[in-house]
């Protein structure tokens, strides 16, 4: 008898959950759903809650790489946060080695925190990752040239406008 008034009692508060939880007013922020809310504030100017909600984020699953993709992001646009953006987009590329996006911005990262050979390095694999972000091609000649190594920084700069002209070629025909 107890078993029986204990499973209809489950089976009502699972129609109440179900219930309330399809209702109109009832919005599920999830990982994804946080990190979009966070990707509008930030694109709006409004970093510190873009912030909020990319820890938010990655609170709820610490595996989310876009949620560490957009907190290191957001990290870049604050002085003292370069090493914490660099920790997030190492931990973005790690969950996701196939965001294109996300070893590009480590290369940023990499480049604000002065390790000039592990920028080169993320920018060569956003590149490959995706060969439409030509500008990690620039940003490898930039930083050879900053290093001083002036013929590697030729050769990038001339592979970068091959790729530019190429593209806007393409786009034309």
């Amino acid at each position: 008898m107890k078993s029986q008034r204990h499973q209809s009692i489950i089976v009502l508060l699972s129609l109440a959950i179900t219930m309330f939880c399809t209702s109109p007013g009832f919005t599920i922020r999830n990982s994804t759903h946080l990190y979009r809310e966070g990707t509008k504030l930030a694109l709006s100017g409004n970093i510190e809650s873009a912030i909020e909600k990319f820890k938010e984020s990655i609170a709820r699953n610490p595996y989310y790489s876009m949620g560490h993709y957009g907190l290191g992001k957001a990290y870049l646009h604050r002085p003292g946060k370069i090493k914490d953006a660099v920790r997030h987009l190492q931990k973005a590329v790690q969950l996701d080695s196939k965001n294109a996006r996300a070893h590009f911005y480590l290369g940023i990262a990499y480049l604000l925190d002065k390790k000039m050979i592990k920028a080169i390095h993320a920018f060569d694999d956003a590149y490959r990752k995706d060969a439409a972000l030509i500008e990690s091609i620039y940003n490898i000649a930039a930083v050879y040239d900053m290093m001083g190594y002036d013929s590697k920084a030729f050769l990038y700069f001339e592979l970068f406008l091959q790729k530019k002209e190429k593209t806007e070629r393409d786009i034309l025909f």
